[in-house]
């Protein structure tokens, strides 16, 4: 057994970007470099790092991988071939992502549950393959005669699960500030797979309160009929709200401390999985405070009136939580954070039931209750 990871980063996300002067690093890549070649017991850890769409050396590559998403689908079929080229049956896939690199991961674990990982001498029909699930119709759905013919015919298992998904901050339309562009490419572009399968094991999604713009609506999982009608079903699902607009989470920002916080997040969820790391940097929660929330509310999302996000921590569909780290800073009054739809929350939760994920920076991991 080995594990495969992949990691795909955001739009305009590469080595070397930098802000406000200084070279930063996303969390994608940061997981990407603490991840080690060997595990636990000489378990062998194979990895990739996918540069966010719009990275290439043009003008027009840059203006149209940003403004339109053009080579998202090069990303996933990249990542599915180093998928294929490295996987055994018993292997464990891990998949990160962050933005349209998270809309990345999860098309790829779409991808696998509806067309299999082909076996290597088949390589030349991934583009096939890849058209059987980008335009998916009642023939080419996971469970139907056809997918299930051409899973057992060019594939090397039928059903091949996902064992750790982790993501941040996914946005549905891909941030696509053109609504022509939106419109035209919304069957291309949608996920045909917002219930998280239950062939997922892990699967954790760390979310931005403060991100307004419209096109940056979050897409978050549903609990799949599966899961829902088992309660002794092993899959791992939580989706989790901390301060900060888009980047914030996702990291990108010379002020790293909010996105770090979002980055041990999900290395303790993957380390707890049995992923292993060289030397992951360790959060202190006092640091959070430190993070400065910035605007994502600029040109052109000018066009666009702003829209609060919805949080609903009730909802046993989506098994939504809110961070430590929030209460923390909402409670603090000189920090003046007080954002209409984590204020609207707080102000319908039932009194003195507020309940509060605990980060493992704080040095726990049991939820507790606290008092707005």
């Amino acid at each position: 057994m080995k594990r495969i990871i992949t990691c795909s980063d955001g739009t305009w996300n590469k080595p070397g970007k930098k802000d406000r002067g200084t070279e930063v690093k996303t969390n994608v890549l940061k997981m990407y470099e603490c991840i080690c070649h060997e595990g636990k017991n000489a378990v062998k850890q194979v990895k990739i790092y996918d540069e966010g769409v719009g990275t290439g050396y043009t003008l027009k590559d840059r203006i149209l991988g940003g403004a339109t998403g053009a080579g998202i689908d090069k990303n996933i079929r990249d990542i599915y071939e180093f998928i294929m080229l490295n996987y055994e049956p018993g292997d464990e896939i891990y998949l990160f992502g962050f933005s349209r690199g998270a809309y990345t991961a999860r098309s790829i674990a779409g991808f696998i549950r509806n067309c299999g990982i082909l076996k290597k001498e088949n390589i030349h029909l991934v583009d096939k393959a890849y058209l059987f699930y980008r335009d998916r119709n009642d023939y080419t759905y996971p469970d139907s005669d056809l997918m299930k013919s051409f899973r057992a015919t060019y594939c090397v298992e039928d059903i091949t699960p996902i064992y750790f998904l982790g993501v941040w901050d996914t946005v549905g339309a891909l941030g696509i500030p053109l609504p022509w562009y939106k419109i035209a490419n919304l069957n291309r572009y949608k996920f045909h797979d917002v219930k998280l399968s239950s062939f997922v094991k892990h699967a954790y999604h760390a979310l931005a309160i403060d991100e307004k713009r419209a096109l940056f609506s979050p897409t978050l999982w549903e609990k799949s009929k599966t899961v829902l009608e088992d309660e002794n079903h092993p899959q791992k699902l939580e989706q989790r709200w901390f301060a900060g607009v888009h980047s914030n989470i996702g990291g990108g920002y010379a002020d790293c401390y909010l996105s770090n916080l979002c980055l041990q997040w999900l290395i303790d969820k993957a380390e707890d999985a049995g992923l292993c790391y060289n030397e992951p940097p360790h959060i202190k929660l006092a640091d959070c405070d430190k993070g400065e929330l910035r605007s994502s509310y600029s040109w052109p999302y000018w066009f666009w009136l702003p829209k609060w996000r919805k949080i609903d921590i009730n909802d046993p569909i989506s098994n939504q939580t809110i961070d430590e780290s929030v209460w923390e800073r909402y409670k603090d009054k000189s920090r003046k954070y007080s954002p209409p739809n984590l204020k609207d929350y707080a102000a319908t939760a039932e009194r003195g039931s507020l309940s509060i994920a605990r980060n493992k920076a704080s040095e726990a991991t049991a939820d507790k209750h606290l008092q707005p």
